[in-house]
C-alpha cells in the first residue's frame, strides 16, 4: 500500500511542485556559473600573469644572471642609494659608488628604473647624472607609494652592478 503525503496549498493557493524546484535550482546554478565565467574572462583579459615579455628566453639566460651576480659580489663594490621625496610630482634619487678599496670606479653610467609592483605601465626609467666623483643623481617622476627600484651601472657595454630594492616613496609635506 502506497501512502501519499498531501501537500497543503498555501494561503494564496500556490503548491510547490517539482518543476518549480527544478527552475529554482537551474536559476541558482545558472547565476553562479554566469558570474564565474564573467570573472574568469575578466581576469584572463586584464592580466596575463606574465612579468616578462619573453619568459622562455629569459629563463634560458638564468645561468648567465647567476654568473653576473657572482662576479658583482667578487668586485666588492659599495653602492648606496637614497630616494627622497621632492614634491607631489616626483622624487630625487642619489647614488654613491666606491670599490672594495674605497675608491671611485671611473667611466660608469648609472640608471634607475622605478618599477611599480602592480602596473608595469607606471614604470619610470631615469639616467643618473654624475654630480661629483662617485656620486650620481636624477629626478624621477614617481607618485607616492611602494616601488621596486632597479639600479644598474654600466661601463659602456657591460652591466657592472645591478641591485633591486623595494622602497616607499613618501608623500610630499
Amino acid at each position: 500500500m502506497k501512502t501519499e503525503i498531501p501537500s497543503a496549498p498555501a494561503a494564496n493557493g500556490f503548491v510547490l511542485k517539482g518543476p518549480h524546484v527544478l527552475a529554482m535550482i537551474l536559476l541558482f546554478f545558472g547565476t553562479v556559473f554566469s558570474v564565474n565565467f564573467y570573472m574568469a574572462h575578466a581576469a584572463i583579459t586584464t592580466f596575463s600573469g606574465l612579468e616578462a615579455d619573453k619568459p622562455y628566453q629569459e629563463g634560458l639566460r638564468y645561468d648567465d644572471e647567476i654568473a653576473a651576480a657572482r662576479a658583482q659580489e667578487k668586485r666588492g663594490w659599495k653602492v648606496e642609494a637614497l630616494v627622497s621625496t621632492v614634491d607631489e610630482t616626483g622624487a630625487l634619487i642619489n647614488v654613491q659608488q666606491s670599490d672594495a678599496a674605497g675608491l671611485v670606479t671611473p667611466g660608469l653610467t648609472f640608471t634607475a628604473l622605478f618599477m611599480h609592483p602592480a602596473d608595469r605601465r607606471r614604470d619610470v626609467k631615469v639616467a643618473l647624472a654624475q654630480t661629483q666623483s662617485g656620486r650620481y643623481s636624477a629626478p624621477a617622476a614617481v607618485t607616492p607609494g611602494r616601488w621596486d627600484v632597479l639600479i644598474e651601472a654600466t661601463n659602456g657595454t657591460n652591466v657592472m652592478f645591478r641591485s633591486i630594492n623595494r622602497i616607499d616613496v613618501a608623500k610630499a609635506k
